[in-house]
């Protein structure tokens, strides 16, 4: 008798931990069906929206010169691309500011292209657009309108 009875205690302890795990499984299974999450999972993750600042057009038909330069704020961080004069693909720049001048930089299959925007970071400035740019070996000077 006390043989049965110590074998009846492990074997209900295992009944009940089977019952209960089952339990769970059902629970979960019935709340992930019936259940939408109010957050959304780590791996989709939302790409900063960006804020156009200026948008430069540029004179002239110097060959691999951009026809437009956009200038944006992106999460506090400035940002830059550029279209060519022809083209609708727009391809990711450098932008940095020294006092009231823009310099903008980017890599082409012409080399690396550097402009210079002078006093566009003044808001406030009723200047023309005028810079210089070089690409490669070549360099000039920018001429253009500028829409903010």
């Amino acid at each position: 008798m006390h043989i049965i009875r110590s074998l009846v205690s492990p074997i209900a302890a295992a009944v009940l931990t089977i019952a209960a795990i089952e339990t769970a499984s059902a629970q979960s299974t019935v709340a992930s069906a019936n259940v939408r999450l109010a957050t959304r999972s780590a791996d989709i993750v939302d790409a900063p929206r960006q804020r156009t600042l200026a948008i430069y057009q540029f004179d002239g038909s110097h060959e691999g010169i951009p026809a437009q330069v956009t200038v944006a704020d992106s999460a506090g961080k400035l940002v830059a691309s550029y279209r060519l004069r022809g083209g609708w693909a727009e391809r990711p720049m450098t932008v940095d500011v020294a006092d009231s001048d823009i310099l903008l930089q980017a890599q082409t299959p012409r080399g690396t292209l550097t402009m210079v925007l002078y006093q566009q970071n003044d808001p406030d400035a009723a200047v023309p657009l005028v810079g210089l740019w070089s690409l490669g070996t070549r360099q000039g000077e920018l001429r253009g309108r500028a829409e903010r």
